[in-house]
């Protein structure tokens, strides 16, 4: 009688522990398709050059905006520069990155007349 009690019991916890396992090997699962997406997004994404949520679709937002504006396009590229010039010392953490930006348009501005 007591055999088959301690039987039982060890056959409870022999189940909780593989079915924890099981939840733990579906959280893991889980963590690496995640981290797989976050790793595909890094590779495409970079917050000055190529913002992902200025990628999103097959044309890229300042290629739209180009087509849009036509003549007016290095009107809005100079304004760009000139926004991320006057608040780049506004912002404590991420300054570098505003000044970063500032030169990634007005290397686009440069392009423009020299492509003229």
């Amino acid at each position: 009688m007591l055999d088959r009690f301690l039987e039982r019991s060890f056959q409870r916890k022999a189940n909780k522990l593989h079915k924890r396992s099981m939840d733990m090997n579906i959280k893991m699962e889980k963590s690496r398709d995640q981290i797989n997406k976050l790793r595909k997004l890094n590779k495409t994404h970079d917050p000055v050059t190529r913002p992902a949520h200025y990628n999103n679709g097959k044309v890229e937002c300042i290629e739209y905006i180009k087509q849009q504006l036509g003549s007016g396009f290095p009107k809005y590229l100079e304004g760009s520069v000139i926004k991320y010039i006057h608040r780049h010392n506004m912002k404590h953490s991420n300054n570098i990155q505003d000044l970063e930006k500032a030169r990634w348009y007005l290397d686009r501005l440069t392009e423009h007349y020299k492509n003229l």
